[in-house]
């Protein structure tokens, strides 16, 4: 089986700044943001399993770890915002087309273009709830239930994550779109 990675290779930049430079920059600039939040991602799961089977561990020797739950939930929360972006680079996605794979390929690239771009605008409104929803939590001074930590910088986190996919959406829009001008 193929390395996974090898379709993540950005496109190349022609000589100048053209629409195909900035696509080549942005391309770059998302394979490199993704990846490194997709490692994150995968480092927060380690840390998830890892605290699952100390805290399992220590039940048996002494007494659990208190916030074990709200600690693997944060986690678990990070591995998903972190890893969409880089399962849109994958193209990961269970993607139905039944109805659209017998139209025209024109028109499939016409309703592929409008799902990503409607797909990125909601996206861009999640990050931007997140983000107001986080300065909010910080203004109230909300604390976690068990610990009692302030726990608004995860909700930063997660739009981080969310941005990361909305990055991935849009380069996948502009690559459409000027495939599909180029044509």
């Amino acid at each position: 089986m193929a390395n996974p990675d090898e379709k993540l290779v950005p496109i190349t930049a022609e000589a100048g700044f053209s629409h195909k430079g900035l696509i080549a920059l942005l391309d770059g600039l998302n394979v490199y943001i993704n990846k490194g939040l997709a490692w994150i991602a995968g480092a927060s799961l380690m840390l998830m399993v890892l605290v699952v089977v100390a805290n399992a561990v220590m039940r048996e020797i002494t007494q659990p770890f208190v916030g074990t739950t709200e600690i693997v939930g944060w986690l678990a929360a990070i591995s998903i915002a972190f890893g969409l972006g880089y399962c849109q680079l994958q193209q990961g996605y269970v993607e139905i087309d039944a109805l659209v794979e017998r139209f025209p390929v024109s028109l499939q690239k016409i309703v592929k273009s409008v799902m990503l771009f409607i797909s990125m605008l909601f996206f861009v409104m999640v990050v931007w709830q997140l983000w107001l929803y986080a300065l909010t939590v910080a203004d109230n001074g909300n604390l976690s239930e068990t610990m009692a930590i302030p726990y608004y910088p995860l909700i930063f986190l997660l739009a981080i994550g969310f941005g990361g996919l909305v990055l991935a959406l849009l380069v996948d829009f502009l690559k459409e779109i000027v495939g599909s001008a180029e044509k």
